[in-house]
């Protein structure tokens, strides 16, 4: 008779840290578009945005070191014409030369009554603040009107500010190019007459 008694013992440490406090900011822009044909909704586009080095430098500025802020913003095409990217280094001044991009003209500012001449304003109203998350969204919805040298293709929208920056093909030095943004189900192919409406959110 053969007794046997086999015997194991293992031991395992859990270390278990409080919480620590964790702050993380990172300002998102999102654009949606309605496109409108003849009175018809005929399509609807989501796009997230990228945010420039001159824009997130102007944040800074303003918030941390005594900028003075840019008080309205306006909306612009981004034109499917010699595109070849977007970038981080994108800036205001380059809209016509050193961007790998360029600025769609092609329509008319509806809600300034169908000015030809003008970008359509982007009216940032009043943070709101959701799960920490503060978003600001243009209550009034921005409208390009597609003029006659304007049926092709359009590629993606933009945001500048500054005092000047209300004015299509403007390169004047003290406007800022907040982000770009190209949609992302590919080029919207538009006809004269079509209309985009616009609106675009961004949070932090």
């Amino acid at each position: 008779m053969k007794d046997t008694l086999d015997m194991a013992q293992s031991a395992g440490v859990v270390v278990v840290r409080a919480n620590q406090p964790k702050d993380e900011i990172s300002a998102k822009g999102r654009f949606t578009v309605e496109h409108w044909r003849d009175g018809e909704k005929i399509g609807e586009y989501a796009m997230p945005n990228a945010i420039t080095d001159e824009g997130r430098s102007k944040l800074l500025d303003v918030m941390f070191h005594g900028s003075a802020a840019i008080t309205t913003w306006y909306m612009g095409l981004v034109d499917s014409t010699s595109y070849t990217a977007l970038a981080a280094g994108d800036g205001y001044t380059q809209l016509a030369s050193a961007n790998g991009w360029r600025e769609n003209t092609h329509y008319t500012d509806t809600n300034n009554s169908d000015n030809a001449g003008t970008r359509p304003v982007w009216g940032a109203g009043s943070p709101g603040v959701t799960s920490h998350l503060a978003t600001t969204t243009n209550a009034t919805v921005a409208i390009f009107t597609v003029t006659s040298g304007g049926s092709g293709t359009v590629k993606g929208l933009f945001i500048a500010g500054g005092t000047s920056a209300q004015t299509k093909s403007d390169v004047a030095s003290g406007n800022v190019l907040w982000s770009a943004a190209l949609f992302t189900s590919g080029d919207v192919a538009v006809l004269s007459g079509d209309q985009l409406k616009v609106t675009y959110s961004v949070s932090a």
